[in-house]
């Protein structure tokens, strides 16, 4: 085996296959990439048996096909130390050499025979949703999972699959994102069962797709598959039932409704918490004619007082958040986003967006 390669796209497409490589002892051979050279396309494979990728290397001139085991940790040093612009990767019995201009690096390699093949997509029914649109939603829900609960199914993102859209969902059993985006449905994809996915596989497809091009989705059974233009992925999905969370969206009516501003709530509750401690970590939120007042207060430590002019009129509505929860919200929009506020005494606090984006908090008792 034998090939030619740009390194810094050799490189992007190595980083992204060694973030899957198991860094557990499952199958010794399992720590490494499978380079896979065939006559027109040059390959990167990786897998830990819970996620495995397959991803198309551009910028590389082959000049004999094979398959190599490469050593994950010395070939990431290799590719960020180099200076070469090109490297040439050579596999010859039971070593690889890998060479510029003036370094050589010769490695040890494995046999190919025991690592597993990570297949192509050949999925028949999917939905194909734009990577940008994909990326957004992932970035809106993601940080609302609970990876360290009991409760496995609150780690992970539940897509929600119906016709010609796709929504994401995350809670964390004290708050729950929501974000629907347009997709388009092939042969009927209707998934059955679990699909919760790990927040890996869908950082790790992110980081995959270029900036907008079509990504297909399909759950099978106990897996999802996805497939941009150059990289295939699957993830086992996460086993359990998740909550029934759309008995969770609030009624609106009797709510209280005010606009409020992205980055100017942001930076108000970032200041008010400043004082707040780990132990005892809420803010108060007070909306009253004209203003919210956002206060925070820690034994020994003082006392915080922050005015956000608001369009409030009505009853003064006071509750406590937890601060985490709310700038986590916050920051996954532009500062000058607004967002409909949802208020109704001993209720959850409901958010909700023009583009359809959905986010709920419990009040921490007083």
């Amino acid at each position: 085996m034998k090939i030619s390669c740009e390194r810094d796209k050799f490189s992007h497409a190595f980083q992204l296959a060694a973030s899957v490589a198991a860094v557990r002892d499952v199958k010794p051979v399992l720590q490494n990439v499978l380079l896979k050279v065939e006559k027109d396309a040059v390959i990167l494979m990786a897998t830990d048996t819970e996620i495995g990728i397959r991803t198309v290397v551009d910028g590389c001139e082959i000049h004999k096909p094979g398959d190599a085991i490469l050593p994950t940790k010395l070939v990431k040093q290799i590719l960020q130390e180099s200076s070469d612009k090109t490297l040439t990767i050579t596999t010859d019995g039971d070593k690889t050499l890998i060479q510029g201009t003036k370094s050589r690096w010769q490695l040890p390699t494995q046999s190919t025979d025991e690592f597993p093949e990570v297949e192509p997509f050949e999925e028949t029914a999917y939905h194909v949703i734009s990577s940008k649109t994909f990326r957004e939603m992932i970035k809106r829900t993601a940080f609302a999972t609970d990876e360290d609960s009991a409760r496995y199914s609150l780690g992970g993102v539940h897509l929600d699959f119906g016709p010609d859209q796709i929504g994401c969902v995350a809670t964390d059993g004290r708050r729950l994102a929501h974000q629907p985006g347009v997709a388009e449905t092939v042969n009927d994809h209707k998934p059955e069962g679990s699909s919760i996915f790990p927040v890996k596989a869908l950082t790790l497809i992110e980081r995959a797709a270029a900036e907008d091009e079509p990504v297909k989705i399909a759950v099978s059974t106990h897996r999802g598959i996805f497939e941009t233009e150059k990289t295939v992925l699957f993830t086992r999905l996460i086993e359990g039932k998740f909550p029934r969370w759309k008995s969770i969206i609030p009624n609106i009516e009797g709510h209280k409704e005010v606009e409020v501003v992205a980055g100017a709530l942001l930076s108000g509750v970032k200041q008010a918490q400043i004082v707040t401690l780990e132990r005892e970590p809420g803010v108060d939120f007070t909306f009253s004619e004209g203003k919210l007042e956002l206060s925070g207060s820690g034994a020994e430590v003082g006392e915080s007082s922050v005015e956000i002019p608001v369009s409030y009129t009505g009853e003064k509505i006071s509750l406590r958040l937890d601060p985490k929860f709310v700038t986590e919200f916050l920051r996954v929009f532009e500062a000058e986003k607004s967002i409909t506020t949802y208020l109704k005494l001993e209720e959850p606090v409901y958010w909700k967006t023009d583009d359809g984006y959905e986010y709920i908090v419990m009040p921490i008792s007083t």
